[in-house]
């Protein structure tokens, strides 16, 4: 009987070749891989100079609107504003009988030459476009300002302005629920008065927002 050899069997020798990846598909892959990220990273990069140059021809527009509503109302060719200016920047320094006067006779002018309606309109004309352009603040006080033309001062938030802001608006509203008389002779009414004081000092607050944005 033979006997069986118990030594292993010789082993293959390693072929490395048969493991390593064709070089021709490696190529392809990596090709289509960088073709991949390149349309991906182009996609981001176009998204990105298409916003930036939207925000850029947005603050373009802002910057155009809030310079041509300045040089408007510093050229009074905006006369409701500009008048408006004026009554706004009396109305912080009232001491005398003779600047009361003065100050009740320039309002009743102004409302004799622009109803309230007449006055709406012009006023919302010239603010349309810093509505349209200008910054959320800007947006708002522009409403606000059209709020009190239109009698809605209960509508304002005067939580969102500055305190001496709400102190000048509180004491001319008190004022007038009071009954107080401004001056020899009254022109207008409480209501007007307390409407005209108010667009006056919001208008003022407006003209600070626009340079301070520009």
């Amino acid at each position: 009987m033979r006997k069986t050899s118990s030594r292993p069997a010789a082993k293959k020798p390693f072929n490395g070749s048969a493991h390593r990846p064709n070089p021709y598909i490696l190529a392809v892959f990596t090709a289509t891989l960088a073709g991949l990220f390149s349309a991906v990273g182009g996609y981001f990069v176009a998204d990105f100079q298409a916003r930036n140059a939207i925000a850029i021809k947005q603050l373009e527009y802002r910057v155009s609107a809030y310079g041509s509503f300045l040089e408007r109302a510093d050229r009074n060719k905006t006369p409701g504003v500009s008048q408006l200016l004026s009554i706004g920047a009396m109305a912080e320094h009232l001491a005398t009988d003779g600047e009361i006067q003065a100050f009740e006779d320039r309002i009743g002018d102004l409302l004799r030459k622009h109803d309230a309606q007449d006055l709406y309109w012009q006023i919302n004309a010239d603010l349309n476009i810093l509505r349209l352009h200008g910054s959320t603040r800007v947006a708002k006080i522009s409403d606000d300002i059209l709020k009190a033309l239109l009698l809605r001062d209960h509508e304002i938030n005067w939580d969102d302005y500055s305190a001496d802001v709400v102190e000048f608006h509180e004491r001319w509203k008190t004022s007038q629920e009071h009954g107080v008389a401004y001056g020899w002779e009254e022109r207008v009414s409480g209501e007007e008065r307390l409407m005209i004081v108010t667009i006056a000092k919001l208008t003022q607050v407006l003209i600070s927002q626009l340079r301070s944005e520009i």
